[in-house]
C-alpha cells in the first residue's frame, strides 16, 4: 500500500465514525458501561458499549444513559458468531463435573446458572441490534465475525460497521460483507485474541484491504499510537489501558493489579472460554498445566468452570476469576479519568509525529541521492 491511500485512510475514519480523534474505546463486555462509553465520545473518541451478553431492557437502558451524558456519537459491541454453537455443549443438560485438580481451588457453587446460550443466540442479537438502531446508536462494533446480512440491516438503520479481526483472511471475509472499518487486534490484546503480533498484523491487513484499518493490540500510550499511524492505521482502538480508569466496570482488585505490573504477568489461556483468551496469569490458570487435554471446546469450558469461577469474579479475587488483560499493562502507571487517557494519549502522539518529521528530514538529508551518480 502507498503512502498516499494510507494518509488518505488517516482522514477517512474520522468521516466514517464521527469523531474528533481516532482513538475507539475497546468494547469490553461487563466493563465498558455507559460510564466508561460517555466519557470516551466526550472526549473526542468513539466510546463502544460492551453490550454482547446483555437482557435487551438493560441494552435500552443503558444506551439511554450514555446518551444522557453525552450528545457525542457512540457505539456498541454485539456479537453475532458466523461459525454454529459447538455440538459439545452443555447447554440444557447438566454442566460437566468440575476436573478433581482444580477442586484444591475452592468450592463450585451449585446455585450459579451456566446455561447461557446468549452469545450463540442471533435472534437475541438481533434484538439487541434493533434496540440499538432504534436509540440512534451510530455505530456497531462486532467480534466473532460479522454477518453479511446484519451488515446490511445495520446500514439501512443508519449505523456504521466496525469488524474486529485477528488475521488478514478475517479481514478480507469481512471487507467483501460490506464493513465500513476493520479492527486489526495483534496478539498483545487482552481477551480473545489471535496468533500474529501488532507490528506484523497492522501493515499486514493495511496492505490487504481498501477499507481504513484500526490497530489494536499493546497500545497504552501515546507512543503505541503514534507506532500504529505510522504502521498505516487510521486510528486506534485501546482495552487495557481504559480498565484503569475509574468509569471502567472491572474490580477494583483487577485495576490495583493491572497498574502495579512490571513486567508481563498475562497468559494465553483456553481454560476459561474454551478459546485462546490472554488474561492475567493466576493459580487457575496454573492448576491447568499438564491437563491441557482436559480443556473442553467453547462453551463449553465456561460452563464446567463458571460455577468455581462466578462467584471468584464476584469477590473480585485475582487468583482464580478471570481477568482478560493486555500485555500492554506493563505501561500503565496510575488509574486515571478516561478522559485524561484520550487527551495524554493524542497529545504524546501528535507531539511524536511531529518529531518524526524533523527525523524524516534529518534521514532524507543523510540518504544518499543515487538518481544522479550514473551518467
Amino acid at each position: 500500500m502507498n503512502t498516499s491511500r494510507r494518509r488518505a485512510a488517516h482522514g477517512l475514519v474520522h468521516e466514517v465514525l464521527g469523531m474528533r480523534l481516532p482513538v475507539l474505546g475497546a468494547p469490553m463486555g461487563g466493563v465498558a458501561g455507559p460510564e466508561l462509553a460517555a466519557a470516551v465520545s466526550s472526549a473526542g473518541g468513539l466510546g463502544i458499549l460492551g453490550h454482547a451478553n446483555l437482557p435487551p431492557a438493560q441494552v435500552q437502558a443503558e444506551i439511554r444513559q450514555a446518551r444522557r451524558w453525552t450528545g457525542a456519537p457512540i457505539g456498541i459491541g454485539l456479537l453475532f458468531p458466523t461459525n454454529p454453537r459447538p455440538e459439545s455443549s452443555t447447554v440444557g443438560a447438566s454442566a460437566p463435573p468440575l476436573p478433581e485438580f482444580l477442586r484444591e481451588l475452592g468450592t463450585p457453587d451449585p446455585s450459579v446458572s451456566v446455561v447461557d446460550e446468549r452469545t450463540y443466540d442471533h435472534e437475541l442479537a438481533a434484538e439487541r441490534l434493533e434496540i440499538a438502531i432504534a436509540e440512534g446508536v451510530e455505530v456497531l462494533a462486532c467480534g466473532l465475525g460479522v454477518p453479511e446480512a446484519v451488515v446490511e440491516r445495520a446500514h439501512r438503520g443508519g449505523m456504521k460497521v466496525v469488524s474486529l479481526v485477528g488475521s488478514r483472511k478475517a479481514a478480507l471475509a469481512a471487507e467483501a460483507r460490506g464493513v465500513d472499518v476493520i479492527v486489526a487486534q495483534g496478539h498483545e490484546a487482552g481477551g480473545h485474541t489471535g496468533r500474529t503480533s501488532s507490528l506484523v498484523l497492522w501493515p499486514q491487513i493495511v496492505d490487504a484491504v481498501r477499507l481504513p484499518v484500526v490497530a489494536a493490540g499493546g497500545i497504552a500510550d501515546g507512543r503505541g499510537m503514534a507506532a500504529a499511524l505510522m504502521l498505516g492505521a487510521a486510528g486506534v482502538l485501546v482495552g487495557t489501558r481504559l480498565l484503569a480508569t475509574p468509569e471502567a466496570r472491572t474490580a477494583q482488585s483487577h485495576k490495583d493489579r493491572l497498574v502495579a505490573m512490571e513486567e508481563d504477568d498475562t497468559v494465553v489461556s483456553r481454560t476459561y472460554t474454551g478459546k485462546p483468551s490472554r488474561v492475567i496469569r493466576n493459580r487457575f490458570t496454573d492448576a491447568w498445566k499438564g491437563h491441557e487435554e482436559s480443556v473442553l471446546p467453547m462453551p463449553a469450558q465456561w460452563e464446567m468452570v463458571a460455577p468455581l469461577v462466578v462467584p471468584a469474579k464476584a469477590a473480585g479475587s485475582m487468583e482464580l476469576a478471570n481477568w482478560p488483560t493486555g500485555q500492554g499493562a506493563v505501561l500503565v502507571r496510575r488509574e486515571s479519568p478516561a478522559a485524561e487517557v484520550i487527551r495524554e494519549m493524542a497529545q504524546e502522539a501528535a507531539a511524536l509525529l511531529a518529531m518524526g518529521q524533523e527525523l524524516s528530514r534529518q534521514l532524507s538529508a543523510a540518504v544518499p541521492d543515487n538518481t544522479s551518480a550514473a551518467g
